[in-house]
């Protein structure tokens, strides 16, 4: 049952979720927003991003502009999320920050989820700033939701999505797991449609992988389940799991014959594939890109010229 081994990056399952889930990533996060608000704003990610129809499919980027209207003021909440602590930088956030507020014109507020961090890290940068004789020249500080300071306890029952969604990160006892499991399974099952039922496979194999369900712990699930009379919860799990499972390997059948393609055409008109060449191509995780090279066969005379499309 887990799914430890598929090949794709989870990482940009949490961007699927948090476009999905704008209001809720954002009250998660933030939860003033509610007093602030006095209902949800219209929230909707801007440039080309658009949420995924499976997992597999790919952004380019992993941090997610959400322009937010309400009433008669507009602003952007950049949400960002980075499992390894090592890899965020700051100063590369406040990069971003100020493009954007100088491309839109809004104020930005940025938020970065931490999965896999506690604030107490002294590798945690916290906020930036630069005075001199008494005169502060600049200051910048960001939302950090740090996910390994949040007791998955409190979370228990809630009505938010993201809480149930981050509850495999959040700190609990051993006794406690297959409860916290539990309500993180069947928050998916509460909170999202039965209609929507391509969505809900999908954060319930977002939640296996992040759980790292063994063959054992997922029989102790199902024991546990049994104990509370709620087997047919766990058989309802178990075929939305296969399911997913069944999508994401048709995915990746497409994508292997995508690459190919392009691995067996290209040096037939170029000659011998540069292997930095050869490697970008083994690395393209998105089938619209891999057709949109494709149709341009003809058009592609030289390996430079590829390379410009594959970066």
């Amino acid at each position: 049952m887990t799914n430890s081994e598929t090949p794709h990056s989870y990482d940009l399952d949490f961007k699927t979720i948090i476009v999905e889930n704008p209001w809720e990533a954002l009250t998660f996060a933030m939860p003033r927003c509610t007093e602030f608000f006095q209902h949800p704003p219209e929230i909707i990610p801007i440039r080309e991003e658009t949420s995924k129809k499976v997992f597999s499919d790919s952004f380019l980027r992993t941090d997610i502009p959400l322009l937010a209207t309400y009433e008669n003021a507009a602003f952007i909440f950049l949400i960002e999320h980075q499992h390894d602590l090592y890899s965020f930088s700051i100063f590369q956030l406040l990069r971003y920050v100020s493009h954007l507020e100088e491309q839109y014109k809004r104020p930005v507020v940025p938020i970065v989820y931490f999965p896999n961090a506690s604030a107490k890290s002294k590798a945690l940068p916290k906020e930036m700033k630069s005075a001199f004789m008494g005169k502060r020249y600049h200051y910048f500080t960001y939302e950090a939701v740090c996910l390994k300071d949040y007791w998955a306890k409190k979370y228990l029952g809630s009505s938010n999505i993201i809480a149930r969604l981050m509850l495999p990160f959040m700190r609990f006892s051993r006794q406690d797991w297959l409860e916290v499991l539990d309500n993180a399974m069947t928050g998916v099952l509460e909170l999202i449609k039965p209609t929507e039922r391509l969505r809900q496979s999908k954060y319930l194999d977002f939640l296996t992988y992040y759980f790292k369900l063994d063959k054992e712990e997922w029989q102790a699930y199902q024991i546990y389940k049994q104990a509370k009379q709620e087997s047919e919860v766990v058989d309802m799990i178990g075929t939305l799991l296969k399911e997913e499972g069944k999508r994401e390997g048709e995915h990746d059948g497409v994508l292997k014959e995508g690459r190919d393609m392009l691995l067996m055409l290209f040096p037939q008109k170029l000659g011998s594939m540069p292997p930095e060449i050869t490697e970008a191509i083994r690395g393209l995780d998105d089938v619209n890109r891999i057709h949109s090279i494709a149709t341009r066969f003809m058009e592609i005379n030289d390996w430079q010229e590829l390379k410009r499309y594959l970066n």
